[in-house]
């Protein structure tokens, strides 16, 4: 049985009704490594019980006031019924000891959920620029963690992201780094791994990132973990 691996998705009003968008190569990625993709639409704590494993994909800034700091002119967009969603299902799934894996905006939800903080914005607070727009650029991968047991030492990886971490969540660690941007995370007791770049679009037939190594193995890594779950 393939393990249901359940899927965020931000919340837009479209001719005054509200529908979730996701983009698809997110679901599909997934679906590549092995997992049955499912959608999450509300909350209800059965779905921590029922799903696999947690997939917190990519979308808007998430508000301030989540992280305890005051919003600045140069924060975006916020969602807030996604960012109560999501901390929500985080917490239940990280209570089960079930995967979480988080993508870009899921990477500094997964931060925010453990009582870190965020830049509202690298190149008004940091001087960082050159992380957005899909930019190209190296990471360099932590020996013994996760991402550089698939990928080596180093790697290119695409960005789209003008926040990052600030400070680290309570039992996270840097696994990944770009400068001084904090480019992966993993748990140290949880099975709870996040990128801040976006691995779905670095796999598949037609893929829209071509530079860099094929991502795959990320999601079937992930996939498996929420396999042995079932097993």
């Amino acid at each position: 049985m393939k393990p249901l691996i359940l899927l965020t998705a931000g919340l837009e009003v479209v001719r005054g009704m509200d529908q979730r968008q996701l983009f698809q190569n997110y679901a599909d990625a997934v679906c590549r490594a092995g997992g049955q993709p499912v959608l999450a639409l509300g909350l209800d704590e059965e779905l921590a019980d029922r799903a696999d494993g947690l997939f917190l994909t990519g979308g808007v800034d998430i508000e301030p006031e989540r992280y305890g700091c005051e919003r600045k002119a140069w924060c975006g967009q916020a969602d807030p019924v996604r960012d109560l969603e999501e901390l929500r299902l985080f917490d239940w799934f990280a209570r089960r000891g079930k995967p979480i894996l988080g993508v870009c905006r899921g990477l500094q939800l997964i931060n925010t959920a453990l009582g870190g903080t965020l830049w509202q914005d690298q190149k008004e607070e940091r001087g960082v620029d050159g992380h957005i727009d899909g930019a190209i650029h190296p990471v360099s991968l932590s020996p013994a963690s996760a991402l550089c047991r698939l990928f080596g030492e180093e790697i290119l990886v695409n960005s789209y992201h003008h926040q990052s971490v600030r400070e680290l969540g309570g039992g996270l660690k840097a696994t990944a780094m770009s400068g001084k941007i904090v480019e992966g995370i993993e748990h140290q007791s949880l099975p709870v791994w996040a990128v801040q770049w976006h691995p779905e679009r670095m796999t598949g037939e037609g893929r829209a990132t071509k530079e860099g190594p094929d991502m795959n193995p990320l999601f079937t890594w992930f996939v498996r973990a929420c396999a042995d779950r079932v097993s």
